[in-house]
């Protein structure tokens, strides 16, 4: 072989291996998406799902019968009570417990107290983001005033919150916090850290549940210290089991979008014990916290 035919042979597999091999690619830059504030919100983000990030209303959703009215609490810590026994399609108080899918889309109401659990959201499906959905299918008076801008969190987002996001076993701990009711009560609850968290100054965080809902204490100066960095706190509201509530200040219970049976629901449960995601009858009234994506 001559030494031109060797040259150009060896262009020739030069020119094969380059074809072959992968293109180089320049490191990917992750860029955080902007934050633009959400009306009636605890602005700070909550990552739920491998590309989801949220932003926890400011309180409790609440809903006035006579009317037909959705707001918020105006408080993250604000709970009805035993008020919400008064419930009726004509009361003019308000109430902030319900049973499951009671958006009021196709004839299922906020003030339903059947112990039917067949009248309850969509038979075998989950309602996040369907019109059973409470935030989907109404305007939140004090929450941007229009519909489709909230929604009820899956339970598989429940589950990412506590399990899956960055040091999610460290942002969540029971907590009380002293004096703070318009009554003067204490409020007890569970505590949720967003995943960008500096500690304020004068607050301490203890995470999970060793103390029961003293394992966090907060005098109301240092509550909205926290609050103002991002904390999210969920009040023990109790739950309503027809017309009669029960153990408010002692269990809290938040609905997620999921179903679990024609029967049943998914749920976020909290006592002294400790909180877990569990199941509950469709036709108990229990708490909302809804969720924007941001």
């Amino acid at each position: 072989m001559s030494l031109l035919d060797y040259m150009k042979k060896n262009v020739v597999l030069l020119l094969l291996v380059a074809l072959l091999m992968p293109a180089c690619k320049k490191p990917e830059t992750i860029v955080e998406k902007p934050f633009y504030p959400a009306v009636g919100a605890v602005n700070a983000r909550f990552t739920v799902g491998d590309t989801t990030t949220v932003v926890f209303a400011q309180g409790n959703l609440q809903y006035q019968p006579s009317t037909r009215s959705w707001r918020f609490a105006s408080s993250q810590y604000e709970v009805i009570g035993l008020e919400n026994e008064r419930v009726d399609s004509l009361y003019d108080g308000w109430i902030d417990l319900f049973g499951w899918g009671t958006s009021g889309y196709n004839g299922l109401m906020p003030y339903a107290t059947t112990d039917s659990n067949g009248h309850y959201g969509i038979a075998n499906q989950d309602i996040t983001g369907s019109e059973y959905d409470w935030g989907r299918h109404n305007a939140i008076s004090n929450g941007g005033d229009k519909p489709g801008v909230w929604r009820t969190m899956s339970i598989e987002e429940w589950r990412y919150l506590f399990s899956f996001r960055d040091q999610a076993g460290v942002k969540r701990g029971l907590a009380t916090l002293l004096d703070i009711g318009s009554d003067g009560v204490s409020i007890r609850g569970l505590l949720l850290l967003p995943d960008k968290w500096e500690l304020p100054q004068g607050c301490t965080f203890q995470y999970g549940i060793e103390n029961g809902f003293a394992t966090n204490v907060y005098s109301a100066e240092q509550w909205l210290r926290m609050e103002g960095a991002g904390a999210v706190f969920l009040p023990t509201g109790g739950y309503r089991d027809g017309t009669k509530v029960s153990l408010v200040g002692d269990y809290g219970c938040y609905w997620s979008g999921s179903y679990n049976s024609a029967e049943t629901a998914f749920e976020l449960y909290i006592q002294q014990s400790g909180y877990a995601l569990s199941t509950a009858a469709r036709s108990n009234g229990h708490s909302i916290r809804l969720v924007q994506n941001r």
